[in-house]
């Protein structure tokens, strides 16, 4: 049987990340300077301006932060970079907990939820 990730909307993250789930944002430095990011975010850019990404060398760096056996919350900002991401990791990982905020910041941001400024 094929793995799969689950789709989440924005207002079931908190309760992920108290149970111990790791976030990852893979937007872009200036997208989160303009929204701001959820607390505790690990701050991985996967798709640059150009659409170009290194996804070997991404993943490492996400081996790196977060380790295989946590599960792994990623957002972006709707939810459609993120899609893309998780099946990638269906692909080349056995992650299992693996979850996309199918609404993304804007969904955060449209729930009222806080965020947390980044530094530029």
């Amino acid at each position: 049987m094929r793995r799969k990730y689950q789709q989440i909307k924005s207002t079931q993250v908190p309760d992920l990340l108290k149970q111990g789930a790791a976030i990852v944002d893979v937007r872009r430095p200036d997208e989160w300077q303009l929204t701001g990011v959820v607390a505790g975010s690990e701050l991985l850019t996967f798709f640059d301006s150009q659409g170009q990404s290194q996804p070997v060398e991404w993943l490492q760096q996400l081996n790196n932060l977060v380790s295989e056996d946590c599960p792994l919350v990623l957002i972006c900002r709707t939810g459609h970079r993120t899609g893309l991401i998780c099946e990638f990791l269906i692909e080349v990982t056995s992650r299992i907990d693996i979850y996309n905020v199918s609404d993304g910041i804007l969904g955060w941001l449209g729930e009222g939820l806080p965020v947390a400024r980044v530094n530029p």
